[in-house]
């Protein structure tokens, strides 16, 4: 029985043997300051062994890596170097959970220390971007903000600095514009500005001087036409205030014509209407307008042709042998012609700056079917008898789906008013076209 235990002795020995040296070689290592090779070491030995003396030294050197870590961080940081220094503080805390089992601790200083990092970067970068903005380096000072944003998202201060990128630009266009007389143009650029910012520098100051310097007052005045219809000028004329006004000009104030009314009547005159430029002029200046744009429906014709009746022939099949029936197609024809002349004028000098005749045709033809059987079931073609079969007799299949939709078409062309309206849209659109390219010389 000894001698059983004493022959077990040496087998113990030999199995403890390579522990003992592999522990060895891992405190040599760690004692040398390599941590990551004296690390590795330590795992190798408690996988083999499940040895608590490693598991010990793992713990040990794997706390001096963390600590390794976090002063590398502090002191890329303390250099400036902050997007180094984030990037191996996040690294810490990633190896710091990564071996959570070995309670690493890298203490409550070093998340302070890296939020401290964070917000001198964020700063930094601030004041660099802020830099940019105010020397016109946009392009520059947008990759910064979005550097910016990767911190923090919500910061008010990055936003404005943003939205500073869009409006120096064109503050700097409006004012630019401004000097050179370019009003219209300025006040795009500072709208765009004071839609961003309401109260930035003097940019509202500047929008309604813009208005002052190039606004103008305008009336329609139209001039009658004793051949045309009243209800015809006064819906012409509508149409085209009505589509100036739909510009939103800030630079043109449309004086109405219900001002002109009480006007003439305050001035105590009788006038059933103007019939000339000159009156026209006159009716401008007592509606306090500088511009006037007159109207006058020169001709205006509107016809609705006659109805068309035709007796046609079918077959209530697809074959010539199907029974044989008539139909009848109707067609109706509306024509409207017109032609319009305006004219834009100074009432102060007299000066035309526009003419322009306007004509306008619109032909509207109705054609339809009516059968007093089914539709789907006729077919347009021709037959010789009605109750005999001849070979002169065929069917027009390529006519067949036009049939069909004569017999779903409206019953009458398109109504006067109809057109009449497509009349106002056409005249309205032209001369308001021509008002939104007006620019007029104010200072003379």
């Amino acid at each position: 029985m000894i001698r059983l235990l004493l022959l077990s002795i040496p087998i113990i020995l030999i199995g403890c043997a390579p522990q003992k040296k592999l522990m060895q070689e891992a405190s040599t290592l760690e004692k040398g300051g390599l941590r990551e090779e004296a690390f590795q070491k330590y795992s190798e030995i408690y996988q083999g062994w499940n040895s608590a003396e490693a598991r010990v030294g793992m713990k040990r050197s794997a706390q001096e890596i963390l600590n390794f870590k976090l002063s590398e961080a502090r002191m890329s940081c303390m250099s400036g170097n902050y997007e180094t220094a984030l990037k191996k503080y996040e690294e810490s805390f990633a190896y710091e959970q990564r071996f959570h089992e070995l309670e690493l601790n890298s203490g409550s200083m070093a998340n302070d220390a890296y939020n401290e990092c964070r917000s001198e970067y964020f700063q930094s970068l601030y004041e660099q971007a802020e830099d940019m903005v105010l020397n016109e380096e946009f392009e520059g000072a947008q990759k910064l903000i979005n550097k910016l944003y990767s911190i923090d998202r919500t910061n008010k201060q990055v936003q404005y600095l943003e939205t500073m990128c869009e409006i120096l630009p064109n503050y700097n266009a409006g004012k630019q514009a401004f000097e050179l007389g370019m009003y219209r143009d300025a006040h795009i650029y500072l709208t765009e500005v004071t839609r961003l910012d309401a109260a930035f520098r003097d940019s509202k100051e500047l929008k309604e001087e813009c208005l002052k310097l190039a606004g103008y007052t305008l009336a329609f005045v139209p001039i009658y036409n004793s051949k045309v219809n009243d209800v015809v000028e006064s819906t012409l004329g509508a149409a085209v205030k009505d589509n100036i006004l739909s510009l939103e000009d800030p630079f043109v104030h449309l004086v109405e014509r219900e001002n002109l009314n009480h006007l003439l009547s305050e001035q105590k005159q009788s006038m059933e209407g103007i019939f000339d430029e000159n009156k026209a002029i006159q009716a401008g200046k007592l509606m306090g307008a500088r511009f006037l744009i007159t109207g006058e429906v020169i001709s205006f014709e509107s016809s609705l042709g006659r109805l068309q009746e035709n007796e046609r022939k079918g077959f209530l099949g697809s074959t010539v042998a199907a029974k044989r029936v008539r139909y009848r197609e109707y067609s109706r024809n509306r024509v409207m012609s017109a032609s319009f002349r305006y004219q834009i004028v100074d009432a102060l000098t007299g000066r035309i700056y526009a003419s322009e005749t306007i004509p306008f045709y619109a032909s509207e033809k109705a054609e339809w079917a009516e059968f007093t059987g089914d539709p789907d079931m006729l077919w347009p073609g021709e037959w010789k008898y009605q109750l005999i079969a001849s070979q002169e007799d065929y069917i027009d299949r390529d006519k067949k789906q036009a049939l069909l939709e004569k017999f779903k078409a409206l019953q009458e062309p398109r109504s006067e008013l109809e057109l009449q309206l497509e009349l106002c849209d056409f005249v309205g659109n032209k001369v308001s076209g021509a008002i939104g390219k007006f620019r007029p010389e104010l200072n003379k």
